[in-house]
């Protein structure tokens, strides 16, 4: 498998040429730069030139931003992301949810919410762990496929939080309430970053794509090929790797000889991997005979 990683600190940049035409709808009109890696993740590491149309890029905005904004706004914000927000114009304070628990971490009562400064609220990635994607799973279900909420919180920070609230209320054990992910825009979100790295890897014309009516909201099934994926990487990875992205063909499982692209982000901390089903090749007679 072909493996590439992305680190902002090494500020590298790479710009792929343009296929000439959008990779979602395969238009030829108001083509603009895509950023295969958005750029709130990723800044200018790797921008496809003339990739997407202003009407496919419109489609997809709503549920790209609300993954950046609202679910990664406040970590971004916390590592230091990329922005095109100024500085002075960037959020400085987050709300927390506190609940009172019980030994067995059973909810008691709702102790409310407490605002504080980002920098002194604790480090907290929100994401969400999938079993692999259904077409990989020989008996696979519909319903059997939604997954759950993962994330990575400072426990140093959170425990100090909470102790106070604990003081504050009377109360015995407190938990923090960590924040919410909308899994179907997330997913949407992960299908939109595979197919994008993929055409830019293999060509417009180099596979059949599953994802074009997913990532453009035209279907909702996206459980049948967006999936969790093995948590080791393929090779070794820098530690300071923010985003790592894998293409590769299924090996085994059902969908033998499928293409596949692998993403996690902030590998560090211990975050899931995802392995997104993006297509299949094309039959020998159909693939063209040079270049993309």
């Amino acid at each position: 498998m072909e493996l590439w990683e992305y680190d902002l600190d090494k500020h590298e940049q790479q710009r792929i040429p343009t296929p000439g035409r959008c990779i979602y709808c395969l238009g030829t009109e108001n083509l603009t730069d895509e950023h295969i890696i958005p750029f709130a993740l990723g800044g200018n590491t790797v921008i496809f030139e003339d990739a997407a149309c202003k009407s496919c890029a419109e489609r997809i905005q709503p549920y790209e931003q609300e993954v950046l904004r609202k679910q990664l706004g406040v970590f971004r914000i916390q590592v230091d992301a990329p922005s095109r927000t100024k500085p002075k114009n960037r959020p400085t304070h987050t709300s927390l949810h506190f609940l009172e628990v019980n030994d067995r971490g059973e909810v008691i009562r709702d102790l409310g919410e407490r605002s504080y400064r980002i920098a002194d609220a604790p480090l907290a990635l929100n994401l969400w762990q999938l079993p692999e994607a259904r077409m990989m799973r020989l008996n696979a279900e519909p319903g059997d496929d939604h997954g759950k909420p993962w994330t990575y919180c400072d426990e140093g920070t959170a425990s100090k939080l909470a102790r106070r609230v604990a003081e504050e209320t009377g109360s015995l054990h407190v938990a923090v309430k960590v924040g919410a992910v909308n899994r179907d825009h997330f997913l949407r979100f992960l299908a939109k970053t595979a197919h994008a790295f993929a055409v830019s890897r293999l060509g417009l014309d180099g596979f059949q794509p599953f994802l074009t009516e997913a990532i453009l909201n035209e279907s909702h099934d996206l459980s049948k090929y967006v999936g969790g994926g093995p948590q080791d990487a393929p090779h070794e990875v820098d530690p300071a790797t923010t985003t790592l992205l894998t293409l590769g063909q299924v090996a085994d499982g059902p969908g033998n000889g499928l293409h596949a692209v692998r993403l996690q982000f902030y590998p560090q901390l211990g975050s899931p991997a995802y392995v997104v089903v993006v297509g299949e090749p094309l039959p020998t007679d159909k693939r063209p005979s040079s270049g993309r």
